[in-house]
């Protein structure tokens, strides 16, 4: 019979230990060898951020795994936005470029991707914390994503993620043309307006 309040044994008496959290992201160098990493690529079990570093596609499948995952790249003070932000709303392809709000300039790529600061000054309501992660709400970047001068979304495909990025948090389009048209030095304003206008027109 066991006591009240002792903690759960094994039946040869020894205590159960807790199981580790995951890593948010895993070194290759701690994986038995080079093959085991092509294992688990091709069986779809991580994906590689570059030679040394992948994560878990487990572990991306929820919001707040997806913050686990960029926290560490984000550099202290500065909040995940634009493409670094869809990402983590919707999942999807893992950007190419680490899109952040920050005053500050980064040379040194993080797992191979330029560290891409953006100088804005955001009133609080349109930043959230997932975990230990800033990042700009769904409203924020979808007009960032409206109004993205880069190029990485375009036509179609940017009209599709704005889509499901609005649709699963339930943002309006009147809520974005309201929230650009109170920033009119917006970068890429009047196209950010366009794509919106869009957008509307089809839904």
């Amino acid at each position: 019979m066991r006591t009240r309040g002792r903690p759960p044994t094994t039946e040869l008496g020894a205590l159960t230990p807790d199981p580790k959290p995951l890593p948010s992201l895993i070194q290759t160098g701690d994986l038995p060898g080079p093959l085991s990493l092509s294992l688990l690529v091709n069986e779809g079990i991580v994906t590689c951020l570059d030679r040394s570093c992948c994560y878990l596609n487990e572990q991306a499948e929820g919001l707040y795994g997806r913050a686990s995952i960029v926290m560490p790249m984000v550099p202290y003070g500065a909040a995940a936005c634009g493409g670094l932000a869809l990402w983590i709303w919707i999942n999807g392809r893992f950007p190419d470029t680490l899109d952040i709000i920050s005053n500050s300039h980064f040379r040194t790529p993080v797992h191979g991707r330029p560290l891409h600061p953006h100088q804005r000054q955001l009133d609080a309501r349109y930043l959230m914390k997932l975990g230990k992660l800033w990042v700009t709400s769904p409203l924020w970047t979808a007009c960032d994503l409206a109004c993205d001068p880069s190029g990485q979304c375009n036509g179609e495909e940017t009209i599709a993620v704005l889509h499901e990025l609005m649709e699963r948090y339930q943002v309006s389009c009147g809520s974005c043309e309201a929230l650009l048209s109170s920033n009119p030095r917006w970068p890429g304003h009047a196209q950010g307006l366009e794509t919106i206008k869009r957008l509307k027109a089809i839904l």
